[in-house]
């Protein structure tokens, strides 16, 4: 009974062992995973939809439009007409009432129109197009913006795991050195003051490592969130720092990048609105036409093949001409001249805010790469000034508080080395974007 109970609970758990597997990324498949399943990449493929039924729907309001209807009429009491007297010889001046028509009716109708030509129906269309282009390129800018937090979030991960490593590294040298100043402190050699320092440091750094280890599941979720993967999947990230500060500000057509193509769009939608509201100055043809079947009976049988329907049908063209609408149409026009206008110059102020961005992108590329390899010589020097500091104190001719003055100093230059690599990270982030990496 007991081996089959642990069966059980084996056959039980291992799917939801495997199923809990971690899936591994590098920052390429993160990027292809978020541009599938973030949920703004979502929704813009949905507005994508919605513009292509608007196409679809401007398109069919200018196809023929057939409707047909069947009608019946039980007159269960008949209408009832006044006719002079005076033509069946009676008096001027009376009436005398009669009923005409059958009890039973039933009238058959087919009628179609077609649109022969209107000027805003096809200038419609093509604005109706061009607006599926724009939020087309509306999803690309979309996805432009979900790999750029993607990234951003990638290297908060990657940040948070090297601090993590840098405080457990410091750690485990402080355990060492506490280890042997215990031991020296035992023998008389030091005092307990120099122990209690020690002590206090390595306080601070495993709560400094607590506080790394929660900033780097945070981390983690922001960048579950940005791929659009849920909360609970565990991950781990394939890339490392090293690959990931090299960048190349030439070669690449900033001219590319989503927004240019938005902004003639905007352009375009905005011309085509122009010609829309001059449309609404020509005249609108429609041909249109209907055929029916009428029967009267006095008695339901419509459905005797021996019984007489009576026909009717006809063609007809309606030709409307606007005339006068108080200034509607040409206060229309204006506007829509003023949209354009407006349209044109905020496409000049955008492409030179996009090279002004790039150009401020790559200065801060610079700065931050600058600033990334003064840390590196920093930390490297205050390595050196630590382990000076702890030769001699261990030789007996350093004091405890210049130790502690090269372990602060020390501890100083890898959090500055690390905020350095994450802003340089970051600036590279900007720059790719400027320039039309994504």
């Amino acid at each position: 009974m007991a081996y089959k109970l642990k069966a059980f609970l084996i056959a039980l758990v291992v799917p939801f062992a495997l199923f809990a597997q971690t899936q591994q990324y590098s920052l390429q498949e993160a990027m292809d995973y978020g541009i599938k399943n973030n949920a703004q990449i979502l929704s813009a493929a949905l507005d994508e939809q919605d513009a292509q039924i608007t196409v679809n729907n401007r398109i069919a309001s200018g196809l023929p439009q057939i409707d047909a209807s069947l009608d019946y009429q039980n007159f269960f009491k008949l209408p009832t007409s006044l006719i002079p007297a005076e033509f069946f010889g009676g008096e001027p001046g009376q009436f005398i009432p009669v009923q005409f028509g059958t009890e039973q009716n039933m009238t058959a109708q087919i009628s179609a129109s077609q649109l022969l030509f209107n000027g805003a129906w096809l200038v419609g269309i093509s604005a109706a197009k061009e607006y599926a282009a724009l939020v087309q390129k509306q999803t690309r800018l979309a996805e432009t913006e979900v790999k750029k937090n993607v990234e951003t979030a990638y290297y908060s991960v990657l940040i948070a795991k090297e601090f993590e490593k840098v405080l457990q590294k410091n750690i485990e040298n402080l355990d060492a050195v506490l280890f042997e100043v215990t031991e020296m402190q035992k023998q008389g050699f030091v005092e307990g003051i120099d122990v209690d320092r020690l002590t206090i440091s390595k306080l601070t750094l495993n709560g400094q490592l607590e506080n790394a280890q929660r900033q780097t599941q945070l981390a983690t979720n922001y960048l579950k969130f940005s791929m659009g993967l849920d909360m609970a999947t565990n991950i781990e990230l394939t890339d490392s720092i090293g690959a990931m500060t090299d960048v190349n500000m030439v070669g690449t057509n900033y001219l590319s990048r989503p927004e240019f193509s938005i902004l003639q769009s905007t352009i375009t939608l905005n011309e085509l609105n122009v010609k829309m509201n001059k449309a609404m100055f020509l005249p609108t043809l429609v041909a249109y036409g209907s055929y029916s079947q009428n029967a009267q009976r006095n008695s339901f049988d419509f459905l005797d093949g021996d019984q007489e329907w009576f026909e009717t049908g006809l063609f007809g063209l309606t030709l409307s001409i606007p005339v006068f609408s108080g200034m509607e149409r040409k206060t229309g026009l204006q506007a829509a001249q003023i949209d354009l206008d407006q349209a044109r110059i905020q496409q000049q102020l955008a492409t030179q805010g996009i090279l002004l961005e790039i150009e401020k992108a790559k200065t801060d590329y610079i700065n931050a790469e600058n600033d990334l390899n003064v840390q590196t010589q920093n930390i490297a020097l205050a390595q050196r000034i630590y382990d000076t500091a702890l030769i001699k104190y261990r030789e007996g001719v350093g004091s405890s508080l210049e130790l502690n003055s090269a372990e602060s100093t020390l501890y100083q230059a890898q959090g500055g080395y690390v905020s350095a690599m994450f802003n340089m990270l970051n600036a590279k982030t900007a720059l790719n974007k400027s320039l039309g990496y994504y």
